[in-house]
């Protein structure tokens, strides 16, 4: 659901995970503070009337954040609506830059908060909107209210820890709390708790119309297909544009903002089977452009095929190590070693830090299926 540079289930908002490391990433005094992120909005041209708007987690503050916008002949389509109302507001700003035509269709690729924040002000932009997604997503969106998301920006947590370290004078490594921690550390609280504020108060607006399994339409001239999935939440759309040869993937296809890596995380639940046959399934299709949910398009099935050949090999080795007789997770996840395809990710042929934690908690998801959920008490 949200950013983090760790491989985990749930993924902590980028404000909590600042707090969070502050106290023991924080530079010495009289070292330079960090500089200044970048605060703008990215865009690529992905083929005639086609452009990918990218928000830096930065700007969009729980994720690197992507929409792609689809102009056709009468009307624009939307894919995604970013995290934020603010960033939502900037995307339609760039729209009404290339065309005067309306957004007729907004799709929500899933539930996780950076992918369907922004419906409300594409409602109000253009009223009459259709906001499209599986029937799976909008049962999951009817329960999951405001608190649900500001909960997750770990502002509470990051309250508690801040305590903690004035109460002992101490970060959470041991070492002293100096002043210049403390005062980044309130100043990031600050910024947290207001951007849980927003989150909580932001009009939540559900689909009004849904399909099972595909959906095909035409507007504006072109044929969208929408495909129904399995990725880093179930119930998922991936939308594919025959003629164009554009696939636009969502969390189905997460990837770094930077585009140089693995995966970041891997899916709230442990159905990572289904989603590995998701992405055998759409790699069949014919595609020149793969366009993940976050970071820069991909214009060949590079990441996605090794990404597919990664998602296999744990599976595998988990699966293998369990028919070996090994029960404990942490066993199975020491016979699990994927550095060999990790470092195909990375243009330098290196391994990043994070990939053993990753393959670690993907191994974890994949035992988890394997015995139905029962590792989870192991």
């Amino acid at each position: 659901m949200h950013r983090t540079p760790l491989p985990v289930v749930r993924r902590a908002g980028p404000r909590a995970l600042v707090t969070m490391l502050a106290l023991t990433l924080w530079p010495a005094r009289g070292a330079a503070e960090p500089a200044k992120p970048d605060l703008s909005l990215k865009r690529e041209t992905l083929a005639d009337g086609i452009y990918l708007f990218r928000a830096p987690s930065a700007l969009d503050l729980w994720t690197s954040s992507n929409s792609v916008v689809v102009v056709g002949k009468d009307d624009v389509t939307v894919f995604d609506t970013n995290t934020r109302a603010k960033t939502a507001r900037l995307v339609i700003d760039e729209i009404r830059k290339l065309t005067d035509k309306p957004v007729r269709t907004v799709v929500n690729s899933h539930w996780h908060m950076d992918h369907w924040g922004g419906n409300d002000e594409y409602a109000k932009a253009f009223p009459g909107v259709r906001i499209v997604a599986t029937a799976e997503t909008r049962r999951y969106m009817e329960v999951m209210g405001p608190k649900f998301f500001s909960d997750e920006t770990g502002y509470e947590k990051s309250k508690k820890n801040l305590e903690t370290a004035i109460a002992t004078g101490k970060k959470q490594d041991g070492t002293p709390m100096t002043a210049e921690v403390r005062r980044f550390w309130e100043k990031d609280l600050a910024e947290t708790k207001e951007f849980s504020d927003e989150i909580e108060a932001l009009p939540r607006l559900l689909p009004n119309l849904v399909y099972e399994d595909k959906m095909t339409f035409w507007s504006g001239g072109r044929e969208f297909r929408l495909i129904s999935a399995t990725g880093d939440a179930t119930g998922s759309t991936v939308l594919y544009l025959p003629a164009e040869k554009i696939l636009v993937m969502g969390d189905v296809l997460p990837a770094p903002e930077s585009g140089d890596g693995p995966l970041p995380w891997t899916t709230n639940s442990y159905a990572m089977t289904p989603w590995l046959e998701s992405l055998r399934r759409i790699d069949a299709l014919d595609a020149d452009v793969v366009v993940p949910g976050q970071g820069p398009a991909f214009h060949d099935k590079a990441y996605l095929k090794l990404t597919i050949e990664v998602f296999a090999s744990v599976i595998e080795q988990v699966r293998a190590a369990l028919k070996k007789g090994q029960v404990t997770l942490t066993d199975i996840q020491a016979a699990v070693n994927a550095d060999a395809l990790g470092r195909k990710y990375k243009k330098d042929g290196s391994l990043t830090t994070d990939f053993p934690l990753w393959v670690k908690t993907v191994a974890k998801k994949a035992h988890q299926e394997a015995v139905d959920g029962a590792a989870s008490t192991r």
